[in-house]
């Protein structure tokens, strides 16, 4: 029990708590951006189609995927929003679930905020603000109204540490694994050993028979894939992508560094092209009963 429930100030602190817990709630499954007319709400991460429906949009697919299960702890914002809102309504103390369903929810923000300019950066939308929807910001709102209205607690220097923990950390590490990923470069790709050579309708197809084998024996793998293009894209920041297609619509695509540009601006679909790279792994989606596979450092032989 909250000692000092009767204290007309406690009172309405705790109505705004309610209030805050049940935005937070409701905005997570509300639209938080617009990627190229593909609209992402805040459940996209933690329920496995965020990067499905980046790759669709044109940008990069999952660099780790074999993290994609820690992004399963955002589900906790919606638990702990429910949580919070229950220990608040039986006149219990919710300080702990409420500092932890705020965090997490800034944490998930910064994370969608500094994807979004990423894919900016690629070449896909224009501005910032015009991509981000009313949800995120009504999930802003909410985690920092919840966390600064969290009751007993009274020292502003422990709410400004929840505050700032979930943004500096989500910052922290796309900051690192961004770095990790832009000194994967083509020229370690050149000089590493194909682990399989195929041409480009034969993995699709192995994909499609069975996917969760096939990402098994290919993810991290180094190929030589051979093929006709079906698109040809140079983006924005001097990087471009090679995509093959089948007749489903499934399809691969090459990331291929600044310094294949002079190779592939010369390319167009119908050409007949020899790859290597990186296998990232393939996503299949339910909707359009596609499966995409993705390579990165990849470089024209």
């Amino acid at each position: 029990m909250v000692k000092a429930y009767g204290n007309k100030g406690y009172e309405r602190l705790k109505w705004f708590q309610i209030l805050f817990a049940v935005f937070l709630l409701v905005s997570f499954f509300m639209p938080w951006v617009n990627w190229d007319g593909y609209s992402i709400s805040g459940y996209a991460l933690p329920s496995g189609i965020f990067f499905e429906t980046a790759v669709k949009a044109g940008g990069p697919a999952n660099p780790f995927p074999q993290l994609s299960f820690g992004f399963y702890i955002f589900w906790l914002v919606p638990v702990l929003a429910v949580l919070s809102l229950l220990l608040i309504i039986i006149k219990k103390n919710a300080t702990t679930s409420s500092f932890i369903a705020g965090t997490l929810g800034l944490f998930l923000i910064t994370v969608y905020i500094l994807f979004t300019q990423t894919l900016i950066d690629l070449g896909i939308g224009q501005y910032l603000a015009a991509m981000l929807k009313p949800g995120i910001y009504l999930h802003i709102v909410a985690a920092i109204g919840l966390i600064l209205s969290a009751f007993p607690v009274k020292k502003i220097g422990v709410k400004l540490a929840w505050l700032l923990a979930g943004p500096v950390l989500a910052y922290t590490g796309y900051s690192v694994g961004e770095h990790y990923i832009m000194n994967e470069t083509h020229v370690e790709t050149q000089h590493v050993k194909a682990d399989y050579t195929i041409n480009a309708a034969s993995l699709l197809k192995e994909f499609a028979g069975n996917d969760s084998a096939t990402n098994k024996k290919y993810l991290d793998k180094t190929l030589v894939v051979n093929g006709k293009v079906s698109a040809v894209k140079l983006l924005a920041d001097s990087t471009s992508t090679i995509q093959f297609e089948d007749s489903t619509g499934s399809y691969i695509i090459f990331s291929l560094e600044k310094n294949e540009l002079s190779l592939v601006k010369n390319k167009k679909a119908g050409d007949a092209v020899s790859l290597k790279g990186v296998c990232s792994g393939s996503i299949f989606s339910e909707i359009l009963g596609t499966t995409s596979v993705t390579f990165k450092r990849a470089t024209l032989k």
